[in-house]
């Protein structure tokens, strides 16, 4: 069997269980309208397949806001503040790091917030999004009382709610080969990682109840990329049901 094959048979599965897959979508690194981002936002409308796009608001331009407000269901989280990393070498790069002063990591979160509440408004959602996935645990502490409410990195969550009032809800399947090529990462592996996050949630070994993520980067798209994301987004089937932003995080 196809790759396609085994998404349509795992979720035939979830129809014979009487059960709906959840899915989202969350892109990154989004600063300015670019014709990459154009191609992500004509998914969104043609397909209606709701988008959460991560917002770097140290770099962010006009022309992304006024976009933006052309859109139905496109929802803005906060990408940490400029995607700097700020550890040592032989370290993982982090921007929200154990390595400066806590202060100085929640100053930079508390500007982030609020130029992209001024600059988008309610389609702003307070949902923090780790640059590169990584965050200090003493930073994740200090999100509430900053005015976040959500949490998003990648891999099934350990918890639904790290800290009470603050849900997290995370991405699974990542479509580029970061170690590798750079590209998308092959239909095998992308659907593979797919299947095997759906399999998990059905048979109990992750959390059920958290949505499939799908995780791209607009900026790093390629020809396969793009074409694999309009075949994803195109296949239909009545257990399969891509959630709206504010359904993904529901506290509002």
């Amino acid at each position: 069997m196809s790759s396609w094959d085994h998404l349509r048979t795992e979720l035939d599965l979830w129809q014979s269980e009487g059960r709906i897959a959840t899915a989202w979508w969350r892109d990154d690194d989004a600063v300015t309208v670019t014709a990459e981002l154009e191609a992500i936002l004509a998914f969104e409308q043609h397909y209606n397949v709701p988008l959460a796009l991560a917002v770097i608001p140290a770099d962010l331009q006009n022309d992304l806001v006024e976009r933006l407000v052309e859109t139905v269901d496109t929802r803005v989280l906060q990408h940490g503040w400029s995607h700097k990393n700020h550890m040592p070498v032989g370290r993982k790069k982090q921007e929200l790091d154990d390595v400066r002063d806590i202060g100085d990591v929640v100053s930079d979160l508390r500007h982030g917030f609020s130029v992209l509440k001024s600059r988008f408004g309610s389609r702003f959602l307070p949902v923090i999004v780790p640059p590169w996935n990584r965050v200090a645990e003493d930073v994740v502490a200090s999100l509430q009382s900053l005015g976040f409410f959500g949490i998003s990195t990648f891999n099934p969550r350990a918890s639904a709610e790290p800290y009470q009032g603050l849900l997290q809800v995370n991405t699974h399947v990542d479509v580029i080969d970061w170690r590798g090529t750079r590209g998308f990462a092959g239909e095998d592996v992308v659907l593979g990682a797919m299947v095997a996050h759906l399999v998990a949630r059905r048979t109990g070994q992750v959390d059920n109840l958290e949505p499939t993520g799908i995780l791209t980067h607009h900026m790093v798209h390629d020809k396969g990329t793009t074409k694999f994301l309009d075949n994803l987004f195109s296949m239909e089937h009545s257990a399969l049901n891509w959630l709206k932003i504010p359904g993904v995080f529901p506290w509002q």
